[in-house]
């Protein structure tokens, strides 16, 4: 049986408007394989109104990595310079390979923020292959309905695939180091076995409630790291109330890493080469519809700090 081999509360951060709980990186660890960042948006209930609408300021731009939004309730949506945009909603997700270089806008659909509703949402940073990080970026929106769900002996919970794959069920998006997301719903007061491949770095993180973890009691907003063994986890949901956890994992990358901000590269050098690129257009500029309020505004990306 695998065990818990750490865990850490995730600490509260800002977020634009929003506060937000960062479980990775941690005082514990700086990446799980590939993952260098989680931050968790806890379940909000948004008044009608309440927040202002959108001005483009929260462009920005990223290079050399994977982002993945997870939209658990709610609805996101999505500009990009590549002049993508969607609405993702409740259950979907929202994959960008930032590859060369890009610009993204990020944010509550005019829906939602109009006429108020719950946002819960939570969003990966992945590592990309040296190879990878200088190919041109993508975008790929996916419907809930888009991601297998495979359900766990006895009726006691499901394993929805978010990335990866899952007893022979695979998500339809790209992968580069074997990783994966699932996002676990284990019923109340059901105990489950989840199977993990020996040696692959994994975490996981609780977002309603706590459980029991292998051999250890893990609380709400808890990033807890798993040991190498292979063989099954063991989770128990205590409470009379379906149960949330999300695992992930995947091999490490063992490229160097230079990081400034939202660019991720393999030297200096080559950090210097994407701040040159993105301040002369190369990563170009999003194009919002002419009734929304970023395109009234004028603005585009907000420009990334370089130390």
């Amino acid at each position: 049986m695998k065990q818990v081999s750490f865990q850490k509360p995730a600490q509260p951060d800002r977020v634009g408007t929003f506060t937000i709980a960062r479980a990775l990186p941690n005082r514990a660890v700086t990446a799980i394989g590939p993952f260098m960042l989680l931050d968790h948006l806890p379940r909000r209930e948004i008044a009608a109104g309440e927040l202002p609408e959108p001005d483009g300021s929260f462009a920005h731009p990223h290079a050399g990595i994977v982002t993945f939004t997870y939209v658990m309730e709610g609805a996101m949506t999505h500009f990009d310079s590549l002049g993508n945009n969607s609405t993702v909603t409740g259950g979907g997700v929202q994959w960008m390979n930032a590859g060369n270089g890009i610009i993204h806008d990020e944010m509550l659909a005019t829906p939602l923020r109009r006429d108020g509703g719950v946002l819960h949402s939570f969003q990966f940073w992945i590592n990309l292959p040296a190879p990878n990080k200088v190919e041109p970026a993508k975008y790929m929106p996916v419907a809930s309905s888009d991601l297998p769900v495979v359900m766990l002996a006895g009726g006691r919970g499901e394993v929805k695939v978010l990335l990866g794959g899952y007893d022979g069920q695979s998500s339809p998006i790209p992968t580069y180091a074997g990783e994966f997301i699932w996002h676990l719903r284990i019923e109340p007061l059901a105990t489950v076995d989840i199977a993990l491949r020996a040696g692959l770095p994994v975490a996981g993180y609780l977002p309603t409630h706590g459980a029991m973890v292998g051999n250890a009691r893990i609380d709400a907003h808890t990033l807890i790291g798993l040991d190498a063994r292979g063989g099954t986890l063991e989770i128990t949901n205590p409470a009379v109330e379906p149960l949330d956890l999300l695992l992930f994992g995947g091999d490490a990358i063992t490229d160097p890493i230079a990081m400034r901000g939202p660019f991720v590269m393999n030297s200096e050098g080559e950090l210097a080469q994407a701040f040159r690129a993105y301040r002369a257009g190369e990563f170009g500029r999003i194009t919002y519809p002419a009734d929304h309020a970023a395109h009234k505004s004028g603005t585009n990306a907000a420009k990334p700090q370089e130390s």
